[in-house]
């Protein structure tokens, strides 16, 4: 178990009987997570529990409201009564997802299914954390007050940002292009909020929600990048996410990938970050307009607007896009050489781009890379809201870990 979830989930096991109780309790609870409507005779056949011990619990969920009544079944093929059905209380409790990003902090409220129920958003506050962390606060009250949830119903906060982050203590140790340095996220959150809190880096968020909802749910092994105003990546090994011994494993974009490249913001230079994130991919067609090319873009244009204009056929735009894709090709040859994956997945800004950036990756990849690697995939991710869509699957995950405990 991650050690940020086992934080707030040890405490004194029961025994005897009582664990017995727990545990029966557990497993009736997960059941029902999927969802779907259950009979008493359902739940006792699905659990193997006794249909008194069945029948007990299922009393004690429906007088938490844990459980309610959703009207009756039809009847079985040997005749009888009609069953009462049961479901889970998606209002139950609420998750709340929290994503700093270097332009927006966003917030995702979802039920007790983990299905979004509504959001809310403000500019990120680069340069003062302490104001950007206690925005959250109104960001939660409003996207609640918009879900109709109450805020006695949060029952864990899930966070994912921008930068490095120590997972153990819930640290952002370091997020340069928000200029943040170490900030005590967990702990600030858990006080404006109330509820237990687990922070991770964007990209490792992002790879969770690709693997429970995106491209690789099928797959146990791979690489999500995330191209934004940085170059991160989470990392699945045997289906777990893989964050190294303080949280920071897959900071592949600040990997060197040019011996005379510019100066990156972590305080190197010729990072893959300085070649194929939004902001470089940008700076490239700069570049090009003031040596006089010809385009159809302006100086200082969105990455997804120099997407569309490549497709085009605007000379600048497929040449900064090409220029990313060798890049992230020589940054892609480090994962597959050392993890040797089944497949990489390319989301964030530039993850509409199709061909026009995995073209080049392809085209450089086996210089960089050895050739027993060439099976493994790469793919455009399928999801807009990855990181959000993952912090609010931290939350759900981290009140799943706390109910399992006791």
């Amino acid at each position: 178990m991650d050690t940020n979830l086992q934080r707030h989930t040890s405490r004194v096991s029961p025994t005897g009987p009582q664990m017995v109780r727990q545990l029966n309790r557990r497993l009736v609870l997960d059941l029902f997570r999927d969802g779907e409507e259950r009979s008493r005779a359902d739940i006792a056949r699905q659990t193997g529990l006794t249909k008194p011990s069945a029948s007990a619990i299922t009393d004690e969920l429906l007088a938490e409201e844990l459980l309610v009544p959703t009207g009756v079944g039809s009847v079985g093929a040997t005749g009888g009564r009609r069953p009462n059905l049961l479901r889970y209380n998606s209002r139950c409790r609420a998750y709340v997802g929290v994503y700093f990003g270097v332009q927006r902090t966003v917030v995702s409220i979802a039920d007790a299914l983990g299905r979004p129920l509504a959001r809310a958003a403000a500019a990120s506050s680069v340069g003062d954390p302490e104001r950007g962390v206690r925005a959250v606060r109104a960001l939660v009250t409003r996207a609640s007050a918009r879900a109709e949830i109450s805020l006695e119903r949060l029952a864990s906060v899930g966070v994912a940002v921008a930068g490095l982050v120590d997972h153990r203590s819930g640290t952002c140790l370091l997020a340069p292009n928000l200029g943040w340095r170490d900030v005590a996220l967990r702990e600030r959150v858990e006080e404006l909020l109330g509820a237990p809190t687990t922070v991770y880096n964007e990209a490792h968020a992002g790879a969770l929600a690709e693997r429970h909802s995106g491209v690789a749910t099928e797959v146990d092994s791979f690489v999500r990048l995330t191209i934004g105003t940085g170059v991160g990546s989470g990392v699945v090994v045997d289906s777990q996410l893989f964050a190294g011994s303080t949280g920071i494993a897959g900071e592949v974009g600040h990997c060197r990938v040019e011996d005379d490249g510019l100066d990156c913001a972590c305080g190197n230079t010729g990072c893959l970050e300085t070649v194929a994130s939004a902001p470089a991919i940008t700076r490239a067609v700069d570049e090009a307009l003031e040596r006089g090319e010809i385009s159809s873009l302006r100086p200082g244009s969105h990455v997804r607007l120099i997407v569309d204009s490549a497709r085009q056929g605007d000379d600048p735009a497929r040449a900064a896009l090409t220029r990313a894709g060798h890049g992230l090709a020589r940054g892609i040859s480090y994962l597959l050489n050392v993890l040797n994956p089944e497949l990489i997945v390319i989301g964030g800004a530039v993850q509409d781009a199709g061909g026009l950036l995995l073209d080049p990756i392809q085209e450089e990849l086996p210089r960089s890379s050895l050739p027993q690697n060439r099976g493994c995939e790469i793919v455009m991710s399928s999801l807009p809201d990855a990181e959000l869509d993952g912090a609010v699957l931290l939350a759900r995950r981290l009140d799943e870990a706390a109910t399992q405990a006791g």
